[in-house]
Order: C-alpha cells, then structure tokens, then sequence
C-alpha cells in the first residue's frame, strides 16, 4: 500500500517499514563499529604506545601518537575515492558489506602485531601505521554506502532526525570504545611497559572490534535491501554514465562538492580537535586524572548524542541551514572557552572534568546532525555515495595535521590555547558554506541535484506510522 503527496510516493505498508528499520539499523550499526574502529588508538592504544615505542625518544612519541590517528584519516579519502564510486554503480549495500568486512579483519591483525621487545621499535611501529592506514580506506568506504541508502529511504521529513540517529553512532562507537578498555582495565591493570594492559590487555578490544564488524556486515548482507530510489537511477542512467567521481567534479555537482568539503573540513578541525587534544590534555595537564579515570569519563561522554539528535530533528522544522548557522556558532564562541579550561589545569576534580568534556562533545557534533541529511541531499542519486564519502573523506586531510598546526601557533600564543583557536576556525569555516549553499529541506531525492528551476521541493509530508 502507498500514499501519492505531489508526486513523491511514500510507502506505508508494514513491508516498506520494516525494510527502512532495517535500513537505519545497519547505517547506525556500520557506522558505530567504524567509529568504534577509528577511536580506538586515541583511547585504548594511548596508555600501551610504550609497547609499540620502546626506547623512542620524548618527540618521536609525541608524534607517532598523533600519527596512529592521522594516518587512519588519511586513509579515509582514498576509501571515499574507490568505494563511492562502485557503491554508485554497482549497489550501495554489496560495498558496505564489503568494507565493513575489510576493516574487521585488519582490525584483528592489529590485535597480533608483535612489540618493540620482540622487532624492534621502528619495524613495530612502522607495521601499526601501516594496517591503521589501509584500515582507513576500509572505514572510508563504509560510510559512502550505507548513509546514503538508509536516507533514500526514509521519508523526507524525517530524513534530518534519521541522518543524525545514524551520525550519532560516532558517539557510540567511543562508548564501545570506553566500556571495552573499562573491562580490559579490570582484568589487565596498566601501568608500566610490563604490565598485563600495555603487554596484551590493549588486544582486547581490537579483537571485539573484529567480532562486532563480522556481525554487522553478515546483518547487511542477508536482512538489508537496496534503495528503490538508486535502483530507477542506475536503470535510467544506464551502463554508459560517466565516472562520478569525475561528475562531482564539474558543473552543478561541482559547486555541491566544494560546499561539502568547505564544511566537512570546518567539521573536522573541531572533531580530530576534539576527539584527540582533549583525550591529551586530560591525562597530560590535570595531576591525577588517569587512564582509569578517563576510560570512567568516556562512559558518560556519549550522552552528547542527544546533541546529534536534536540538531538532526531541529533542521526537519526550521531548516537545514539555519540548524548550522546555530551550530557553527556556538562553536565558534564556546568550544574555545571548554577546551582551554580543560588544558589550563585550572580546573579540578573528575566530575568537573567530565562535564568540561560532554560539553565539548555536544558542541563538536551538533552541526554533524545536520549535514548528513543536508550533504546528501545536495547530490544526485546516481553520485551521491561519491560526493557523501569523498567530501566526508577528503575533508579530514588538512584538519589531520593539527598537531603540526598547535606547534605553529605556539610561537604566538601559548600552546594551551592554540586548540580552541582551531576548533574556532572550524566552526567559522562551517558558517562561511553554509551562507553559500541553498536550502534543501523537503527536497525529492529523485531530484536533488538538479536546476532548482526543475526541481520541485517536496511539501512535508503526513507522518508514516
């Protein structure tokens, strides 16, 4: 059964509903273990970098530890490049499957590398960066499929709440994050290169993340369906269509792209700002707080999906712009303040702590509830994974090198502020995109993209049961 609303047909039957949750549930499952994935160095990796590091010298480790992340990052653009472009072509959820799949397994290989003790310390490390790089291209690719096909079939109106639902598996992955290496801790205390943690404790959870991988890709491919909507435009397109990669290069689908990527950059200046420096300065600049406390601190920081949630759900109502223009702002003129106060070590006490660091993650993600919805929209079907995934991925390359740019802006102003004038950079840079673009709440998936002369806009439709 369906109901016609001006010309965008949206199903109603049980059937239709059923192959949505599947839907959202696989996009929000894929997306948690890849973020899962991701976070993993910042968190269980930092207490056990001594295995991998050996006798390094003090710089050398202060730049491999940011390098475990950036080099993931950095992998990501690739993933985006390849996979974006045969989940357009070939079916969006054959890929996800695919790449979920892919980065399990390197996952798992991660968790049998040897240490420093056994190869020495610049083969051991050498071999991590390496596996957490071809990783990335994996995670990269993961995201290029399976946000796109669960919003192609959600209702419009509800595509904002949906996307952020999806996008706040970004808080869920650390959550996974925290509670294995809360475990791990239990069984493997940390301390010294000798102890259980830093010489197979840290496996652990690297082994999880190889288990929850295998689940999620097996669930996509035998309970997930394709969305009808890329189905007709692969059909109309037919085997002749250009490359999307070179399509989202040029003409309409070009300027769509360069919003994207201005904005996801802005966007991963404050997230790599956050999910990396504020980890640091919590262990490095607060006398007392520990591992253990930060593992405690990382179990009530995803209560900031709620954050996702409501930016996500607010830009069904008012506007995708306007929901940025809210969010980059208040990234702008209070993340600085949030993360400065956590570096400054002025400020004492776990609980206190915590709240500084919630507060930061619900400014970090309250613009990524709405660009999911608002970044995809702006694509056609037949480019849509590849504008998604290659904006999303693209983006984190100059924002990976924050380190360098802290160490930079120290010869100007003291290094504890140097990561608040960053985020706030990014934030200004999401704003500056986002006066540039146009509205697209409400708009046809099957037109996004077009002339907007041609395109019609979706009225809001009746809520689907």
């Amino acid at each position: 059964m369906t109901e016609s609303t001006s010309g965008l047909t949206v199903e109603t039957d049980s059937a239709a509903r059923g192959r949505r949750r599947r839907a959202v549930l696989s996009a929000w499952a894929g997306f948690a273990v890849d973020s899962y994935s991701i976070y993993i160095a910042s968190s269980v990796l930092l207490p056990a970098l001594v295995y991998f590091q050996g006798d390094m010298s003090a710089e050398a480790k202060a730049i491999f530890a940011g390098m475990t992340l950036a080099v993931t990052l950095l992998g990501r653009p690739l993933g985006g490049l390849i996979f974006g472009h045969f989940a357009d072509r070939i079916g969006r959820r054959r890929i996800g499957a695919i790449t979920i799949y892919g980065f399990g397994a390197i996952s798992l290989l991660i968790a049998c590398l040897p240490g420093a003790e056994l190869i020495g310390a610049v083969p051991a490390t050498t071999l991590l960066l390496v596996l957490r790089f071809v990783e990335g291209i994996f995670l990269g690719g993961e995201y290029t499929a399976a946000t796109p096909m669960a919003l192609e079939h959600t209702p419009a109106h509800r595509r904002g709440l949906v996307g952020a639902v999806i996008q706040c598996a970004a808080s869920g992955g650390p959550l996974l994050v925290a509670v294995s290496m809360a475990l791990t801790l239990m069984i493997a205390p940390s301390g010294g290169a000798d102890s259980p943690y830093v010489q197979w404790g840290w496996r652990l959870p690297f082994v999880l993340g190889f288990i929850l991988s295998f689940l999620v890709a097996w669930f996509l491919r035998r309970r997930v369906e394709e969305s009808a909507i890329q189905q007709e435009a692969v059909a109309k397109a037919g085997p002749q269509t250009k490359s999307p990669v070179r399509m989202i290069l040029r003409g309409r689908a070009g300027r769509a792209f360069i919003q994207a990527w201005v904005t996801m950059t802005g966007l991963f200046f404050v997230v790599t700002i956050n999910s990396s420096v504020l980890n640091q300065f919590l262990l490095d600049y607060n006398e007392g707080y520990t591992a253990a406390d930060l593992a405690n601190t990382q179990l009530i920081i995803p209560v900031a999906m709620a954050s996702y949630i409501f930016f996500g759900w607010l830009s069904d109502h008012i506007g995708r712009k306007r929901a940025l223009y809210i969010g980059s702002s208040l990234q702008i003129v209070f993340y600085p303040v949030v993360i400065t106060a956590v570096g400054s070590g002025a400020v004492s006490g776990w609980f206190n702590l915590t709240l500084l660091a919630v507060a930061g993650h619900c400014l970090t993600v309250a613009p990524f509830g709405v660009l999911p919805a608002y970044i995809n929209e702006r694509f056609a079907t037949i480019v849509r994974s590849t504008g998604w995934g290659v904006a999303y991925g693209t983006a984190v390359i100059i924002p990976s090198f924050f380190s360098y740019y802290m160490i930079w802006l120290s010869a100007f102003v003291p290094f504890v502020y140097t990561a608040g004038i960053l985020a706030s950079l990014g934030g200004l840079l999401i704003l500056i995109a986002t006066i540039c673009g146009p509205e697209t709440r409400g708009v046809d998936l099957r037109k996004a993209g077009e002339d907007p002369a041609r395109t019609e806009t979706a009225p809001r439709v009746a809520a689907v049961p």
